[in-house]
């Protein structure tokens, strides 16, 4: 990872990682980590970041979080210290998580924060309720090698409901459609109408078509999916499609494959699934069972403290098409779009409210005004930066020095904290938090 605003410390003070309790109730500074998957953008993040990318590597993820898999460090400039976040709940859960958060979760973060930038369409994927996690995490501990095994379906034991919140326009795919809409669709391409053979219209059709197409076999995808994107292909150059077409995104989904598999199933998805366009601002929620992929546009991703993926095509890792469908949830309720609710004078952070045990995601966004606030955490919080003007903003706490916060960088705030916070103009915060309930 190229050096980033933080690097120079870290590397410092990185020798320390013994951590010297007891830990202060004060906010901390946060090193994330980066996460370069193919499908990442390779500009937003270092941008957002403030970091070079001369290697030109897709940063697909910052995250922010204690998940075993890439735990961030927190930072303590005072004492010269440095620990990875996991660490430092093993050893002072109390301090950092608060007794509530310690009774309802354990001694865990019980989420994961993230930027997300995508400049090529996600694997289509599913996610697991709480008891599917636990039981296939607990299955495939007794059966497989261990956890960096490509093969894994389970990486932890819990579940990963997220939401995620547009910074740029954000497209996706998420729940299906109606089923007569996946019909008719079916009906309107010659060599996909054969598929419908024998389906009968009842409730369970769309889960019955959906096992066929996945269960096709190499031979059978090619002579079905290539007619189409020839024509589909013919079609884009004389008049190209607009973005708001599932079109579009099936054409831009199948220049990413790779040669070694140019049919892949999950290109029937773009005419099975809702197509999402989120604005700047809104959000969207997805449920356990619910399928969907991420196509394009950078956001903030907030989600159960999971890493639990189940793929349905647009990848190379692992597909386990059994596992998956005995995850889905076809009858699952319409696509959950968010639009935040508004601060107010006494409380100006908008909430964007989800059914989330584990989590919620609130923004902070100043005009051409500064605010001051005098903010108290109940429990452990994560704040990002996702916009500073020219001016930085502060976080302050009593007889505790003041810590500047720059764009791109990220703060955990601990259990019962008092802390005064001066927002310049011409800024956006990010923050992830467990509510009350």
């Amino acid at each position: 990872m190229e050096e980033g605003p933080q690097d120079t410390l870290i590397s410092l003070i990185l020798r320390s990682m013994t951590l010297k309790l007891p830990l202060k109730s004060r906010p901390y500074p946060l090193k994330g980590g980066i996460q370069y998957y193919a499908w990442g953008d390779k500009g937003a993040i270092p941008k957002l970041l403030g970091i070079s990318n001369e290697a030109q590597k897709p940063h697909a993820e910052f995250w922010m979080g204690a998940h075993p898999d890439l735990p961030s460090t927190l930072l303590d400039v005072d004492n010269s210290l440095a620990i990875p976040l996991d660490q430092a709940m093993g050893s002072a859960p109390e301090p950092l998580l608060g007794e509530q958060v310690m009774q309802r979760f354990g001694a865990t973060l019980p989420f994961l924060f993230k930027v997300l930038s995508a400049a090529q369409p996600l694997s289509i994927q599913v996610h697991p309720t709480k008891e599917q996690a636990e039981l296939g995490f607990a299955r495939e501990q007794n059966s497989m090698p261990p956890m960096d095994v490509s093969e894994r379906l389970f990486r932890d034991k819990n579940h990963k409901p997220e939401i995620i919140a547009a910074l740029s326009p954000f497209y996706g795919l998420c729940g299906f459609r109606p089923w007569s809409e996946i019909r008719d669709r079916f009906l309107s391409i010659p060599q996909w109408a054969p598929l419908l053979d024998g389906i009968q219209e009842t409730s369970q059709s769309t889960q019955e078509l959906y096992r066929r197409v996945m269960e096709l076999d190499s031979h059978q995808r090619q002579k079905t999916l290539e007619p189409l994107l020839r024509d589909l292909h013919n079609r884009h150059q004389k008049v190209a499609f607009e973005r708001n077409d599932p079109s579009y995104w099936l054409l831009k989904a199948s220049a990413s494959l790779s040669t070694s598999d140019p049919f892949d199933r999950g290109l029937f998805s773009f005419y099975m699934l809702h197509l999402i366009c989120l604005e700047p601002g809104q959000a969207m929620f997805v449920r356990a069972g619910v399928l969907h992929a991420y196509l394009e546009g950078t956001g903030m991703e907030l989600m159960a403290n999971s890493n639990n993926v189940l793929r349905g095509g647009l990848t190379t890792k692992t597909m386990d098409v059994e596992a998956l469908l005995a995850h889905l949830d076809v009858q699952a309720p319409q696509t959950q779009l968010i639009q935040p609710t508004p601060g107010s004078l006494k409380e100006p952070w908008s909430r964007f409210v989800t059914p989330a045990r584990e989590f919620e995601l609130q923004c902070l966004m100043t005009t051409d005004q500064s605010l001051s606030l005098d903010q108290s955490t109940t429990g452990p919080e994560i704040w990002f930066a996702a916009k500073i003007g020219n001016t930085p903003s502060k976080l302050m706490v009593q007889e505790a020095s003041v810590l500047v916060m720059q764009q791109g960088e990220a703060f955990f705030i601990p259990a019962k904290t008092q802390v005064r916070v001066e927002v310049a103009p011409e800024t956006t915060i990010y923050r992830a938090l467990v509510p009350d309930t």
